[in-house]
């Protein structure tokens, strides 16, 4: 058998370069894509089509609406002010829900826009990186109480998300949600927190095995006086640990800076990412020679992320059967991707609640390492909503979500923009216009067969009208039939 490797594609006249590989690129790299969206990338040569979505800075993006935080700041400082004056205890308590309850606002607001975004931007792979990089280094509420500080750490992740590894690294450590979310604010010379320089090593750059405890005790030496004042990272001299450390065989009156910098010296450091964003992308444990083959990328680009994912992109093995249609939907691939295909209008608090259902709260992390992957997304609780997730795109309801005044209901698809009726003569037409749409995949004869049920026939050939009053409903249950499908839940 041989050894799996990251060939690049070459297209051929057995293997094209098609829609169905157009479509694929688009949801793995992306959050899937319209027919129009898959056609315009096929018809590009392939090297030109993978470019078009990694030179992403290249393309006009936006506007998008930004939070507004001066309530949060107003009431953050007036609560200083009080501490300062001496305000009795049910005054500060007063003020403290207060602030509470406005940074809670606040966190909806942006995870409301972080949706709208995925949904509307020109940049997919850009946004799908920002996701990547909240999953892998994971903030949250309500460990992060500052809602504008999630905001700025999304900021981070969008302007640095296919740049260098290691200057993200070095920014996300000097950052004040993970500042304040790893406790590393707290971490002084005469006591030293270890959360922080923990996760750096087993979490975000090394993994399980690379490491000592002894190493996590002098990173955390290292990393005291790394601290935050309001938005801004601030290094206090007075609490920081200056003296000699060992940190993975090096010694020195080593800071935070160094401990990166050793870190990315370590093989280990090489290859944790990459194998971290070859799951991501294409399958779960990879096999050790695809992992060397990026590493060496990795290494060679000077900790580039954007090079590693070229390499992935680029692949015959991203286009394999081992990896086409074999990697299950995250909720937020799901349900962005649903609305883009429908061109449905959800207004964002449903959507996000449909989200959080299937097990997947944006900026509510279930704990440091993140998301579940794989099969860890499905359970009898999560694949009942997923079924149910049509329902508040075809009809503007959705069971679980409770009731909702009319402002907060989704407007139906135009299920008549989902076909081109001029193209439309039987029902056969209908059905392959709609897993164009849906899955671009063939469909086993039986769930094919199900579909033809839908309009009333057993036939594909059976003649079908756009002005059949009857029409309308087939449709949409034919829909809804499709994306209850386990083909759907796939990418």
């Amino acid at each position: 058998m041989a050894e799996a490797s990251l060939r690049k594609f070459q297209p051929s006249a057995a293997d094209p370069w098609d829609r169905a590989k157009a479509a694929h690129l688009l949801g793995r790299a992306g959050f899937g894509g319209t027919p129009a969206e898959v056609g315009r990338l096929a018809a590009m040569r392939f090297e030109d089509a993978v470019e078009a979505l990694l030179e992403y800075e290249r393309i006009p993006d936006g506007p998008f609406p930004e939070v507004d935080f001066s309530e949060v700041r107003e009431l953050s400082l007036a609560l200083v002010d009080l501490r300062r004056s001496g305000a009795d205890e049910p005054t500060l308590r007063d003020a403290s829900q207060q602030l509470r309850r406005a940074n809670i606002r606040k966190f909806q607001e942006i995870r409301a826009g972080w949706l709208q975004r995925m949904i509307q931007t020109s940049r997919p792979l850009q946004e799908k990186m920002v996701l990547f990089w909240h999953g892998h280094l994971v903030s949250g509420f309500p460990d992060v109480k500052s809602a504008e500080h999630m905001a700025m750490q999304l900021a981070l992740f969008r302007q640095m998300a296919t740049g260098s590894f290691k200057e993200l690294i070095l920014a996300i450590s000097k950052d004040p949600a993970m500042l304040s979310y790893l406790d590393n604010n707290s971490n002084r010379k005469d006591k030293p927190n270890e959360n922080y320089a923990r996760e750096l090593m087993e979490l975000f750059t090394m993994g399980v095995g690379n490491f000592t405890e002894q190493d996590v005790k002098e990173a955390a030496r290292a990393f005291t006086g790394w601290t935050f004042v309001e938005n801004e990272f601030v290094f206090r001299r007075g609490q920081h640990d200056d003296g000699v450390k060992t940190f993975l065989g090096r010694t020195g009156n080593l800071d935070g800076t160094d401990v990166i910098d050793i870190i990315f010296g370590q093989p280990a450091g090489a290859r944790y990412l990459p194998r971290k964003l070859f799951e991501s992308f294409v399958y779960l444990g990879p096999e050790e020679s695809l992992v060397d083959e990026l590493a060496d990328i990795f290494r060679r680009s000077d900790w580039s992320v954007g090079a590693v994912l070229r390499a992935i992109l680029q692949s015959a093995l991203f286009f394999s059967p081992k990896t086409m249609r074999a990697q299950i939907k995250s909720p937020v691939q799901l349900a962005v991707g649903a609305v883009r295909a429908l061109a449905a209008e959800v207004p964002e608090p449903a959507l996000l609640r449909a989200i959080d259902l299937m097990g997947q709260a944006l900026l509510y992390p279930p704990n440091v390492g993140g998301w579940p992957k794989g099969k860890g997304w499905i359970n009898t609780a999560t694949v009942l909503v997923r079924y149910n997730f049509s329902g508040l795109l075809l009809d503007g309801t959705m069971p679980g979500l409770g009731r909702r005044p009319a402002a907060a209901r989704s407007t139906p698809a135009r299920l008549d923009q989902l076909i081109d009726a001029g193209r439309v003569r039987t029902v056969g037409d209908v059905i392959t216009q709609l897993l164009d749409r849906f899955i671009q995949a063939p469909l086993e004869p039986r769930r094919r067969w199900a579909l033809l049920r839908a309009f009333g026939t057993n036939r594909e050939d059976a003649p079908v009208t756009a002005n059949d009053p009857h029409f309308p409903d087939q449709l949409r249950t034919a829909v809804h039939l499709i994306m209850s499908m386990p083909e759907y839940q796939i990418t």
